[in-house]
């Protein structure tokens, strides 16, 4: 029998690969395992009158899944001999271990069965899906007869309390959203358990059975019945091919799993936008599509038996719109009658901040296509959706509903292109459409935050509409920055905005990227820069929304996107852009005579034991420091005589700050680099200074590769290895190589990303600026500036950035001579060994 039953299980596996899937394949395997019990219970030499077998939970509801748990139970009479069911048990369960299936079992009287619910609500609903497979069913009818009586009926309001209070629970441990980056379709928000708890809420508190059942009774409606069942058919066939895929019971849909079954379904990538990206977006809308069916039946069923359920409190907030019992309804026959009341709803939510009535929200969405062009234009329509975008204090809430009811899509039916598009990577944390919401909430905080920012803004909802659609592109594949641009322009003239504000969205939305990318790649000190960048956003009001909304953005991306070390960037190139908008007098100060006033500032302070000519240091280094700091460098620099290197660490939250002095020596900047891979540190910036005394002072900012707090790194280690590299008594290059890879968050796979190399002759008047993009690999840095030292190229300054696995270095240089980079020849040569180092770092 136990052959018998892994044939037919591989002969099920065979049936998938031909095309047999969904509910289908469940029921075959159900029929599998029910037939193999009853040839092992037939197979009972005795004690099968006293017997019962019992399916639970998804067996019990005819849904295995290749790899899924078989929960079974014995059921015997008080008095049936021990060993009888001992014997029973060990002829049933020991042939289904020996498959290498995975049992859940229990051996129980009715009366036992009775106590276990007491203590364990997931058995009452286990108990809700049972049927007796095979034996004495007699004792099964009774079990169920008592368990009905005693926590089912007269007890719906204690049932509807628990499963609500463990669904609250499950949502908060596998997320309380449906776009995760790898959803657990079992557990997680939109799943299986979601529709499970459907089915259990309508049996246990209405005796309804199944899907039907519940459009037939009201607790759904036609159109969510069909959306609601194509979901459920679509997460079925993803989870079979899941089980298969991964060779166990899996029910969480990680990264390289996303890509096989992608690939396995015939998804392609086309136009930028990738296949799995494709995939997910359809799992995800399915995910959704029933986790708005269970909401919204979970409030028919609060409605129908909920404590206020008799009140009928009303007020009227406009014609067609009132408050009743603190839910928002509306008339159905002035929605008709008015569709565009249908935003004025949400108008009312924002401002008064309550809830949409499910019954509202069913509504609306029954409406939708009375939404057409004429009505999209209305000035009504538009004066609505800026009010309720701009006055709520929950944009989060407010802007969910509008898409879960379909009305933010048939207002801008652009916005369906990236309705649950997911983003294949670690980077992003939400589906495109959730990312914008979630950017428009960040606003909102910030507009607390920055309010003197925010009231000086002459067109606040300009700034909100660009938050709402700065990666409207995303869908068009590549360079969604352009696209969304051309995107955001149609939707401007058809919401009749005024030529300048509609200019000032489309920059907006076509440089929503660039404020960040220039704050981290660019050298904030150089004021031809500044300039350049003030004469491209032109108004010093766009350049404040340009910096709020870059903000927004970085927050509402993820954690990876966002720290205090960005912040700081951000700030300082709008503050110093803001200014050079704000003065006519664009002219660079005399640099000179800003010099020797620090000269002479730090001369009059200077102990009389520091021996130093202040003519030495450079006029670039003097003016990028205060006083302060000059005079403490000065001071290490004094104490370099008892060793090679002196290290002065200080933490700034989330990213620690390094002054490292020493004498100029071949690749110090190389040995420094390397030591810091050693000691699992990335760097983030780095401010290299040369003093004509050969004394160097680096500046260099970095974060700890893996989870640390600044008092448990070993800095005095730290201190000591880069001593020893800088005195040539530490070998770098074969640690690296030994050095394993950093552990990366869970399914952060490395993508193949293309290494490039690009060399600036423009943008700055005194440097050649040198860009690396590359996998970030913990050598990386270090290959990069050992290849610019054996080109004897000087290096100023350094950026350091990671994007979605991929390193952004940029190094301001100079060629051995104190000059650009200026012949064609040799910057190719720089070029192939900076790609060379980039590709083959460990």
């Amino acid at each position: 029998m136990k052959e018998n039953l892994r044939t037919s299980r591989e002969a099920l596996q065979k049936y998938w690969q031909q095309g047999v899937s969904g509910r289908q394949l469940l029921e075959k395997h159900t029929e599998v395992i029910d037939t193999y019990l009853r040839q092992c219970f037939s197979a009972l030499p005795q004690g099968r009158d006293q017997l019962a077998l019992i399916a639970l939970g998804g067996y019990g509801r005819r849904e295995i899944f290749p790899f899924s748990d078989i929960d079974l139970m014995i059921l015997h009479h008080p008095k049936t001999p021990t060993k009888l069911v001992e014997q029973g048990a060990e002829s049933i369960f020991y042939p289904l271990w020996d498959a290498g299936l995975e049992v859940g079992h229990a051996v129980r009287t009715p009366k036992d069965c009775l106590a276990d619910c007491k203590r364990d609500f997931f058995l009452q609903v286990s108990l809700l899906d049972s049927r007796c497979v095979v034996g004495e069913e007699t004792l099964y009818t009774e079990l169920i007869q008592s368990f009905r009586k005693k926590f089912i009926d007269g007890h719906r309001h204690e049932f509807l309390r628990e499963l609500t209070e463990g669904r609250i629970n499950r949502h908060r441990r596998y997320g309380l959203h449906t776009f995760q980056l790898e959803p657990h379709i079992k557990e997680g928000r939109g799943g299986f358990r979601d529709i499970h708890a459907m089915l259990w809420t309508s049996f246990a508190v209405f005796g309804l059975q199944g899907i039907p059942a519940m459009e037939e009774a009201g607790l759904l409606t036609a159109r969510e019945r069909g959306n609601f069942e194509e979901a459920f058919d679509h997460l079925t066939k993803i989870r079979n091919r899941l089980h298969y895929l991964s060779g166990r019971k899996n029910d969480q849909l990680f990264f390289e799993h996303q890509e096989e079954i992608a690939a396995a379904l015939g998804y392609r990538d086309n136009k930028g936008k990738l296949g799995v990206e494709s995939f997910m977006q359809e799992v995800h809308g399915s995910l959704q599509t029933v986790a708005i069916t269970s909401d919204l039946f979970f409030c028919h069923v609060e409605d129908k038996v909920g404590k206020n359920r008799h009140s009928d409190q009303s007020r009227e907030l406009e014609p067609g719109i009132n408050v009743r019992n603190e839910w928002i309804v509306a008339d159905p026959a002035r929605i008709v009658e008015k569709p565009f009341l249908m935003m004025r709803i949400f108008v009312q939510a924002a401002t008064t901040g309550l809830p949409i009535h499910f019954r509202t929200r069913q509504l609306i969405t029954a409406n939708l296509d009375r939404i057409d062009d004429k009505l999209r234009k209305s000035r009504a329509m538009t004066k609505s959706f800026l009010e309720a975008l701009q006055s709520t204090s929950d944009p989060l809430t407010t802007l969910t509903t509008m898409l879960e009811t379909g009305l933010l899509t048939s207002f801008l039916p652009e916005f369906k292109e990236i309705e649950s598009l997911a983003q294949h990577d670690v980077y992003h944390i939400y589906t495109v459409d959730r990312h914008l919401i979630q950017t428009v909430t960040e606003l909102k905080y910030i507009t607390e935050e920055q309010k003197n920012l925010f009231d000086s803004l002459p067109t606040p909802h300009i700034l909100y509409l660009a938050a709402l659609l700065h990666d409207i592109g995303k869908g068009q594949g590549v360079n969604h920055e352009l696209s969304g641009a051309d995107i955001t322009e149609g939707i401007a003239q058809r919401l009749g905005l005024p030529e300048d504000e509609k200019q000032d969205l489309v920059f907006l939305v076509k440089n929503h990227l660039y404020l960040s990318h220039l704050a981290q790649r660019r050298d904030l000190e150089d004021n031809q820069f500044i300039n350049q960048f003030a004469q491209q956003v032109e108004k010093p009001a766009r350049l404040t929304m340009l910096y709020l909304l870059s903000i927004a953005d970085a927050r509402a991306t993820g954690p990876s996107a966002w720290s205090s070390w960005k912040g700081a960037l951000l700030q300082e190139l709008y503050l110093k852009t803001i200014h050079v908008l704000e003065h006519t007098d664009h002219s660079e100060p005399n640099r000179a005579q800003a010099a020797q006033w620090m000269r002479e500032k730090v001369g009059s302070q200077l102990e009389q034991s520091t021996t130093v000519n202040l003519d030495d240091i450079p006029d670039d280094y003097l003016i990028s420091y205060s006083p302060q700091e000059v005079l403490e460098h000065l001071q290490l620099r004094n104490r370099l005589h008892k060793q090679h290197l002196i290290l002065v660490p200080r933490d700034f939250g989330d990213y620690w700050a390094l002054v490292i002095v020493s004498h100029d020596r071949t690749g110090l900047l190389t040995k420094i680099c390397g030591t810091l891979a050693l000691h699992n540190l990335d760097v983030l910036a780095a401010n290299i200074n040369t003093w004509l005394d050969g004394t160097v002072v680096d500046l260099i900012s970095v974060r700890p590769v893996f989870k640390s707090d600044f008092q448990s790194q070993n800095w005095s280690a730290l201190e000591r290895d880069m001593n020893r590299a800088s005195g040539n008594k530490l070998g770098i290059s074969h640690r690296l190589a030994a050095k394993k890879q950093p552990v990366r968050p869970l399914g952060a796979k490395r993508q193949d990303l293309t290494t490039q190399v690009k060399i600036d002759n423009t943008t700055s008047r005194m440097y050649t600026i040198i860009e690396v993009f590359a996998d970030d690999r913990p050598s990386l840095l270090y290959n990069i500036t050992r290849t610019m030292a054996d080109f004897d190229i000087n290096i100023s300054r350094a950026m350091i950035s990671t994007r979605q696995g991929q390193l952004i270095d940029v190094f301001y240089v100079l060629d051995s001579e104190g000059g650009k980079l200026t012949e064609n020849e040799f910057q190719e040569e720089v070029k192939q060994a900076l790609l060379h180092a980039a590709t083959n770092s460990q």
